[in-house]
């Protein structure tokens, strides 16, 4: 059983005041990607915010341990369209019947990232795909990088999302793909804060890996999300599916 809770922000003041706190740590102070002098009352925030679902993490004691937010098409774009560029032959947001949202702002506070070879995400170091390839044998339950993207997988799936799209340092691409995220490079590296590349992944696509229950750290990503949204209900035997899901 988690430790740790993945709750939406939005309705909560106090809790989203603290997300942009821990964002400025992270982001400004402690990763340096944005000038903290921009940020005068230890805020940060930006015009993509009133178009994102803000997600976050609380530990048992009701305090906030990470915080994301889904960024959906609105006035104001996409981030990651500004900052990167696409390859030619990626066609995946120029099909009206996907729906393209970007997960962005992934912050953990380093009260909880306490082991030695911890990273910034609060999971060790994966030096190569030989660790990689032994990862999804260990379980990460309860951990707070993989409650927050459980956080975000059911914020998307409840955005009608087909499809993320992301820009990453290799270091967080390597720690997404232990749980099993079908991401593709979509374009060449840019220069945004450091080095980030833009990757895509259909959420049908890790809807496979999930039901697939191959990674034990993603076996209660579908505990909480509402029948309407989940994976593998309606198709073929709706009553095995439901099964399925009360088994986790």
């Amino acid at each position: 059983m988690s430790t740790f809770q993945a709750v939406t922000l939005d309705d909560s003041p106090q809790l989203l005041e603290k997300s942009y706190r821990l964002r400025y740590q992270v982001y400004c102070l402690e990763r340096k990607f944005l000038p903290a002098e921009d940020y005068p009352y230890g805020l940060e925030l930006d015009e993509f915010d009133r178009e994102a679902v803000h997600v976050g993490v609380v530990d048992p004691h009701g305090e906030l341990a990470g915080t994301a937010r889904v960024i959906h098409t609105g006035s104001t774009g996409l981030p990651v369209l500004r900052y990167c560029t696409l390859f030619s032959n990626e066609t995946v947001l120029n099909d009206a019947g996907n729906k393209v949202v970007e997960p962005s702002r992934l912050s953990i506070s380093r009260n909880y990232t306490r082991r030695r070879d911890d990273g910034f995400y609060g999971i060790p170091e994966v030096p190569d795909s030989t660790e990689q390839a032994k990862w999804p044998q260990r379980s990460n339950r309860g951990g707070v990088f993989g409650t927050l993207l459980k956080g975000l997988y059911q914020a998307t799936k409840r955005l009608g999302a087909t499809h993320w799209i992301v820009a990453t340092e290799k270091s967080l691409q390597r720690r997404l793909v232990q749980f099993g995220m079908p991401f593709s490079l979509a374009g060449p590296e840019s220069d945004f804060g450091g080095l980030v590349a833009p990757y895509i992944m259909s959420l049908a696509e890790w809807d496979e890996v999930i039901l697939s229950r191959q990674i034990p750290a993603l076996d209660d990503f579908l505990v909480g999300l509402e029948p309407e949204f989940t994976p593998g209900i309606g198709e073929h035997d709706p009553r095995a599916a439901m099964a399925q899901i009360s088994r986790r």
